[in-house]
């Protein structure tokens, strides 16, 4: 195997696929990235056994070949050098990294130790404007809690009906659910919770154009331009809670609106006198105000008041403040709606000029 290839692009793509390779890997050859030089292009290949990234750049090899390097350590390598070409060749033992001042011998190990890669079959296809995905994606995935012992609440649930796709994900306290027209309609509905992991892969590697996706009966396949992810599915789609039912209906709601950048700045004030013991803030509605207090035997006390859109009831409700704080990063909105009801049940929020993104957050006991 013999290429040159451009650093800075070649490094891109290293970064890309690397970003599967587990810190604690259970067999060596998953620390690796497999390098496979063809007749117009270079692919590099990572897996964890769950989740395989493939990605590709074009050039012409002076010599065909495959090569199996680890992949942290040689990215480390290549993002420390400054030349802007770097020539690979490989021997029986040895793959050399050629600099105009440097040269870097790896020992790589047998291509024939790299897991297979996952064949998939058959599934539903659909097409998705990349960037939307990627916002559904950070708008919903913070409410996933990974290490949850139930398998359909470590992920996301992507449904898909007739003209309209929705992800959403909960860890049973709270709940974002974000939703978009399909361009097109689906010839079957689809349903299927991608892990967390995956989330986090597409989060990064998502940006414009589309993504091509299949979802078959456990695994679901991806295509964003040269780039292809293949990954297994979380069990208990079918567990899944029925979202709409955990929705509130705005309409029986008391409704407050807040100045979203306002609020967010007391919020995160006001936290400063929360720890982990003691993570409640008290919020009490009345008309045309806002008061929110924190009291902390192993901090201090707070107390905060702003002016808001209520005509309603006085209502007092307690939260865990970052259930309130990380709803308010993930929009952009001027304004923002919290839609309540009593002290007990779940409180609606959301951007006052969209539905499209919905968030729903459980109460704490009050004092």
């Amino acid at each position: 195997m013999e290429f040159t290839v451009e650093r800075k692009k070649f490094s891109e793509h290293l970064d890309t696929v690397s970003s599967v390779v587990p810190a604690k890997p259970t067999i060596v050859s998953l620390s690796c990235v497999l390098l496979e030089a063809k007749d117009t292009e270079l692919t590099l290949t990572t897996t964890d056994l769950e989740t395989t990234i493939k990605t590709s750049l074009q050039l012409t090899p002076t010599k065909k070949g495959t090569t199996l390097l680890p992949a942290k350590k040689i990215l480390s390598l290549i993002k420390q050098l400054t030349d802007d070409e770097i020539k690979f060749s490989s021997s029986e033992n040895q793959v050399s990294l050629q600099t105009s001042s440097s040269v870097y011998h790896f020992f790589p190990m047998n291509s024939e130790d790299f897991p297979k890669l996952p064949k998939f079959s058959g599934g539903v296809s659909l097409t998705l404007d990349a960037a939307l995905l990627k916002e559904a994606i950070i708008k919903t995935k913070f409410c996933i809690y990974p290490e949850e012992p139930r398998p359909h609440f470590r992920g996301a649930l992507l449904d898909v009906k007739e003209d309209k796709w929705n992800l959403v994900a909960t860890d049973t306290r709270r709940l974002a659910l974000y939703q978009k027209d399909l361009q097109g309609k689906l010839s079957q509905p689809v349903k299927c919770l991608l892990p967390h992991r995956v989330l986090n892969y597409l989060s990064s590697l998502l940006e414009t154009g589309e993504v091509e996706i299949s979802v078959g009966k456990n695994q679901i396949f991806l295509k964003i331009n040269n780039t292809y992810v293949i990954s297994q599915l979380l069990e208990g789609n079918e567990d899944f809670p029925d979202y709409w039912k955990v929705i509130p209906e705005e309409s029986k709601q008391r409704l407050a609106k807040l100045n979203k950048e306002e609020f967010e700045s007391v919020m995160k004030r006001i936290t400063l006198f929360t720890s982990e013991r003691y993570n409640k803030v008290k919020f009490v509605f009345s008309r045309g105000k806002l008061s929110l207090s924190v009291s902390n035997p192993e901090v201090g006390e707070a107390q905060e008041k702003i002016s808001i859109d209520y005509t309603g009831e006085d209502q007092p409700i307690a939260f865990n403040p970052d259930y309130i704080i990380q709803f308010l990063q993930s929009v952009s909105s001027e304004k923002i709606l919290m839609g309540f009801s009593t002290d007990k049940k779940p409180v609606l929020m959301r951007a006052e000029d969209s539905q499209e993104y919905l968030y729903v957050a459980m109460p704490l006991k009050l004092d």
